[in-house]
């Protein structure tokens, strides 16, 4: 049985252009934010909000959790050898290590149908 996405949705269910760009375009907002995201007048800093807030407490946990599912995604469907160190990575650099990671893997398998494609035309 398989689920039917909306036609916008289509185009990132498998490697190709539109993954591509939405990782470019995520790594891109994630280094600037935190390239830009310096301290404001004000701000109670990252110990202090952790220790006040138990929403932030929170927040801060599931940013582990979603980092450990990206990585085990990525040791289970990854094809190529950067999948395991990559994984390791996101564990400690969260999306920073994530998001190249599963654009690379992207990448790799576009290359590899593209040069499938190429060797049976060659063969036919």
């Amino acid at each position: 049985m398989t689920s039917s996405l909306p036609p916008a949705l289509e185009s990132y269910r498998r490697p190709g252009p539109a993954r591509l760009r939405l990782f470019g375009v995520l790594m891109a907002l994630l280094v600037t934010t935190a390239l830009l995201g310096r301290g404001r007048p004000g701000d109670l800093g990252t110990r202090e909000t952790l220790r006040r807030s138990p929403f932030a407490r929170v927040m801060f946990m599931d940013i582990g959790v979603l980092s450990t599912l990206g990585a085990l995604y990525l040791v289970v469907t990854g094809r190529t050898r950067v999948r395991v160190p990559a994984a390791v990575a996101a564990l400690f650099a969260g999306s920073f290590a994530l998001l190249p990671a599963l654009a690379y893997e992207d990448w790799a398998a576009l290359r590899g149908e593209a040069s499938g494609q190429d060797q049976s035309s060659e063969s036919a």
